[in-house]
């Protein structure tokens, strides 16, 4: 679900019995987008969050504390001017649009009480946040737009603030019986759900389903098709959802998918009834927990990206390299033919001489002994012309044990290179990334790497437990592999690893159960099915997965991190 409209006005109730009456404490400004007002309230302190991100811009209280720069920004030091002991009189929702004011009373360089107004606009890309006085001129904004930039609408400080300029959306409060409902959906002649969100304030495209789902029309319903009593249920769901809205009628589930968020509601849902959910008291603890995965993850994706195309370039020439060598081996296939006709003119040297260009001779080494043709050099005894085939096949021969022991290395160094690829793809904080370039400038693929930001906390492996309760952990990357196989487990744990293919060391910590207590194969089959999981094959199906006691691993001496070898396992498929 966007944050839409709905969202916001639950976040306005949320944060009217919240905050009104609180007073600024202190003001933050963590990076170019977002703004953190810590707030005093009677019950304590708040963070009030106003976030611009074009990919998740909101606001809601949050438990969050980010990093702030020890140089604060202009925009930062003007609020901590104007609002700083500022009392909040009042938020308010321009017609259910997601454009939201709070209005302070603050002291100004006088010692007057005057009000001045954030005023934040929830607009994807255009998202922005305004300080305006009470004559409604525009202090700053957290993103200026002057007339290069736009002509319809300039935001610089000094001009006055105006509501930005809108499709005539309706405010779906004033909308009071089915017939003005459907004549105002049939005018845009889309779908019924597209229809909804395209010509209503507040409306997202899942709410706009989860309106359809309960009139019980399909969303992509023809308005001109809808007879009288399936524009009456409609309107009767359209005015029931807000309803719930205006009732406090809350319901505010986030919904996933496996581990994954997918979509959040602040209403109960009947287009995702049955789906897995994970429920929150506030629907500022939602907004929270949601969008810190989404933004923690997309960070995390941005700062990858030169790691992502470091390993996909040295992937893509490593697995050239292989096919080149695979294709040079090939050609040394046939190298027999050079040292049998060496042979053969060896044995017949007493037929020939000098300055033949050829000869056919009888091939003893066949039962019918087939005429073999010969090319001869003219200029070459017939000993020095078998010698130039027995110096040839002697080339191709060390030529074939040159290149099979450089492919084992190419295929090494792909294998490495994949386990890097999975690592990333697991990397979930800064500290993973950080353990991946110190590893890949050990391995020699990075000549320089950054020193490590502080305070970032330490990247500790995955946990989970098998449904008797069994600890497993799983590496996120070839340092956390070793570490967790070679100092984590004890010799008689369980490791698990997929066959053949890049993946995670998986530990199944049986060594440490109560006395009494044992671990059955439903353990050792849910560990199996955490490896492949969080491997290279995690989409596919009946994955082989093989597990011995840790005493049985051993990593040879000087290889890669991450590289392991291992006797007296067990393989058993299964499907992640």
């Amino acid at each position: 679900m966007a944050f839409d409209g709905i969202t916001l006005y639950a976040v306005r109730k949320e944060l009217s019995e919240a905050l009104l009456g609180a007073r600024i404490d202190k003001i933050y400004q963590p990076d170019d987008h977002e703004v953190i007002l810590q707030m005093r309230t009677q019950s304590g302190t708040r963070r009030l969050l106003l976030s611009t991100l074009a990919r998740s811009p909101r606001l809601h209280i949050t438990e969050q504390r980010p990093e702030n720069p020890l140089t604060p920004p202009m925009f930062c030091m003007l609020l901590r001017k104007h609002l700083s002991g500022g009392k909040l009189l009042s938020i308010e929702q321009y017609h259910m649009d997601r454009i939201i004011e709070l209005t302070f009373e603050a002291v100004n360089d006088l010692g007057d009480l005057v009000e001045k107004r954030l005023i934040l606009e929830i607009m994807g890309k255009h998202s922005n946040l305004f300080l305006v006085d009470a004559s409604g001129i525009i202090l700053d904004a957290l993103h200026h737009v002057g007339i290069t930039m736009s002509s319809v609408r300039q935001v610089l400080p000094g001009l006055s603030y105006e509501l930005p300029v809108h499709s005539d959306k309706w405010d779906p409060f004033m909308i009071h019986d089915a017939e003005v409902l459907v004549k105002i959906l049939s005018e845009p002649k889309e779908p019924l759900y597209k229809a909804i969100y395209l010509t209503i304030n507040g409306f997202s495209p899942f709410t706009a389903r989860e309106v359809a789902c309960r009139a019980g029309l399909a969303e992509d319903t023809l308005l001109t098709h809808l007879t009288p009593e399936e524009a009456q249920r409609l309107f009767q769901a359209f005015s029931g959802l807000l309803d719930s809205l205006t009732s406090g009628d809350y319901s505010f589930r986030i919904f996933l998918n496996g581990e994954r968020m997918v979509e959040f509601s602040v209403l109960p849902s009947q287009l995702m009834e049955g789906a897995e959910t994970q429920e929150f008291p506030t629907i500022s603890a939602l907004l929270d927990v949601f969008y810190r995965q989404q933004d923690t993850t997309q960070k995390i994706r941005q700062k990858a990206q030169d790691l992502s195309r470091l390993i996909s370039n040295n992937l893509d020439r490593a697995r050239r390299k292989a096919h080149l060598q695979e294709k040079q081996l090939e050609d040394t296939k046939g190298r027999d033919i050079y040292r049998i006709q060496g042979e053969l003119i060896t044995a017949n040297i007493y037929q020939l001489e000098k300055g033949m260009k050829s000869c056919s001779l009888p091939n003893f080494y066949e039962e019918d002994q087939p005429l073999v043709q010969i090319k001869l050099d003219e200029n070459l005894t017939p000993a020095q012309n078998a010698q130039r085939l027995f110096n040839r096949y002697n080339k191709l021969k060390r030529t074939e044990a040159a290149l099979t022991e450089q492919l084992i290395e190419t295929y090494a160094e792909i294998d490495y290179l994949e386990s890097i690829e999975n690592a990333l793809s697991l990397s979930n904080q800064e500290r993973d990334l950080e353990n991946l370039r110190q590893e890949l400038h050990e391995t020699g693929y990075i000549r320089r790497v950054k020193k490590a930001q502080r305070n970032l906390a330490a990247s500790k492996p995955l946990e989970f437990a098998t449904s008797e309760g069994i600890r497993v952990l799983i590496g996120k990357n070839n340092i956390q592999n070793d570490q967790l196989t070679f100092r984590t487990a004890a010799p008689n744990d369980l490791w698990f690893h997929v066959k053949d293919i890049p993946g995670s060391h998986t530990i199944l910590f049986v060594s440490g159960l109560e006395m009494g207590k044992d671990y059955t194969e439903t353990s050792l089959l849910e560990a199996a099915k955490l490896a492949a999981a969080h491997s290279k094959a995690a989409s596919s199906s009946q994955v082989p997965v093989d597990y011995t006691e840790r005493r049985y691993v051993k990593k040879p001496a000087g290889s890669k991190p991450g590289f392991v070898i291992y006797t007296h396992q067990t393989t058993v498929y299964v499907t992640p």
